[in-house]
């Protein structure tokens, strides 16, 4: 199972994530195919869209609900982009 930090708000979250190092980096991305995110249990869960904080530690976290008061760590997890028919 994957490791999460939970907080009443997601400024919280951020803060709690820099406890154990800085955030160094965020991308979020939108795609109307949707992302495929595989974790390491082999569970497949679809997005429309992406918020994805790095933190000095090279690990790499993520909100998965849309209440975003969970991130969890998602290094070890496989993103996929679906294929539309025309390619």
């Amino acid at each position: 199972m994957s490791e999460t930090i939970t907080n009443e708000s997601f400024q919280d979250l951020i803060d709690d994530l820099t406890v154990d190092g800085p955030v160094v980096g965020e991308k979020k991305f939108d795609i109307d195919n949707f992302f495929q995110l595989k974790d390491p249990e082999g569970q497949t869960t679809e997005f429309s869209h992406i918020d994805i904080l790095r933190r000095a530690d090279e690990t790499f976290w993520m909100p998965l609900e849309t209440d975003r008061h969970t991130i969890t760590n998602i290094t070890d997890y496989e993103i996929f982009i679906n294929k539309s028919e025309n390619g």
